[in-house]
């Protein structure tokens, strides 16, 4: 199985989030496994949407995603190691970037049924799926 995973996580859905975690409880064995938790601030890639995020504002947010993930973390069952990470950017590209620099075994994270929107442009997860150089495994949110 695997010892270190990556859970990428939209914070305003913390059902799927303890679903996550679930699934990578299953997942873990060996000496010391971690889990690390990811949450992507995208609100910065259309910067013009959001003309009132200064500084701190920023700052303030991602202390508030880390505390909420430490939170999530503080459930997990005794003997796996939770560590949570805030970036900035866009979502695939940093899922991508993390997993590689925390040499992760795999990335479980939530998808959506695809729509006809999904055909044309694409979703996170296929993009992550698609780039990952370690196994990824989807777990359907429908």
């Amino acid at each position: 199985m695997f010892n270190k995973v990556l859970l990428p996580v939209d914070l305003s859905h913390e059902d799927h989030i303890r679903e996550l975690m679930r699934v990578a409880v299953k997942m873990t064995e060996g000496e010391s496994p971690e889990v690390h938790m990811l949450y992507v601030d995208q609100s910065l890639i259309h910067s013009a949407g959001y003309p009132h995020l200064n500084e701190q504002s920023i700052a303030d947010h991602h202390r508030d995603a880390k505390q909420t993930m430490d939170r999530l973390l503080a459930e997990l069952p005794e003997g796996l190691i939770g560590f949570s990470h805030c970036c900035e950017g866009t979502a695939h590209d940093q899922i991508l970037e993390t997993a590689q620099a925390l040499a992760v075994n795999v990335i479980v994270m939530m998808a959506r049924k695809p729509g006809i929107r999904s055909y044309f442009i694409g979703s996170n997860a296929e993009r992550v799926v698609r780039h990952a150089g370690c196994s990824v495994v989807i777990v359907r949110n429908d």
